[in-house]
């Protein structure tokens, strides 16, 4: 649910009650903060109860009944809270699992942080983490390489295009969630050697599946390329990329003679992390 639904489900003819502040202080009523106020009030007073009715939400953050109904019945139908028989609410799975992958990444960063470095001296290229984000990836750190001819430069959390990129691949492989996000946005051409047809695709990621590594030759930017291995956690009956390290330099530096000593070293490099991470 987006904070614009929650607007709507919000804002609306009810109002604070008139002898109460507004609960983000001189702003209008409009304001889509105050719609994100009281979300964040909401939530904050199952701290400290189980379950919790509209009428002791609105009395707790001084708010019309009618109010504190409707954020209710908004934040259940995002999944952040559940309805129980007796009609009062709890936390829901979906703050659950949002919170749960918080703590995941942060310490998936802290595991993965001396792998990167290490990887990094080893092959003299930017080697990168990333996480799933949609049909996206999100860089949540890079470390540049030292070595001369460094072409890669920039910004951390960066999100690009999960089917143009090494990690994308690796990730989209095992991780059935965003090789459907993928297939169901469509392909956008970066480069005249972007996939951009679905069933090659597909048949991509099946050899990813094989090989344990995918590779991105001059698909997101001329002359740069990349290699990629999923970082994957037990779920269930299965193992689904959650993260994927990947090297990223001069397509004749990775993915010329020594393709396959880089591709054996970030495959390495993520079972490494995946090692860790199951026994964190």
């Amino acid at each position: 649910m987006t904070i614009t639904d929650l607007d709507e489900a919000i804002l609306g003819p009810a109002a604070l009650e008139p002898d109460v502040p507004p609960l983000v202080p001189d702003e209008g009523a409009d304001n889509p903060l105050r719609s994100v106020s009281i979300a964040m009030g909401v939530l904050g007073c199952f701290e400290t109860e189980a379950e919790l009715g509209a009428t002791r939400v609105a009395k707790e953050l001084g708010v019309a009944k009618s109010t504190a109904c409707r954020m209710l019945a908004a934040l259940a139908a995002g999944g952040m809270l559940e309805r129980t028989g007796s009609g009062r609410y709890r936390l829901g799975l979906r703050l659950f699992e949002i919170g749960q992958l918080a703590v995941d990444r942060l310490m998936l960063r802290e595991l993965a942080l001396p792998v990167l470095a290490e990887l990094r001296e080893v092959l003299r290229e930017t080697a990168q983490l990333a996480v799933p984000m949609g049909a996206d990836v999100l860089y949540v750190d890079r470390l540049e390489s030292s070595g001369a001819g460094t072409m890669f430069h920039t910004e951390l959390y960066r999100r690009g295009p999960g089917h143009s990129s090494s990690a994308g691949k690796a990730m989209a492989a095992f991780n059935p969630t965003m090789e459907r996000a993928i297939l169901a946005r469509g392909f956008t051409r970066r480069t005249p050697f972007t996939i951009v047809d679905p069933a090659r695709y597909r048949r991509v990621l099946d050899q990813v599946r094989k090989d344990g590594f995918a590779a991105s030759r001059d698909e997101h930017t001329l002359g740069l390329s990349s290699v990629g291995a999923p970082i994957v956690m037990p779920r269930g009956d299965r193992s689904v990329a959650v993260a994927a390290i990947s090297v990223v330099g001069a397509t004749s530096r990775v993915l010329g003679p020594r393709k396959i000593a880089v591709a054996q070293s970030v495959r390495r490099a993520a079972s490494r992390v995946s090692l860790a991470l199951a026994r964190s």
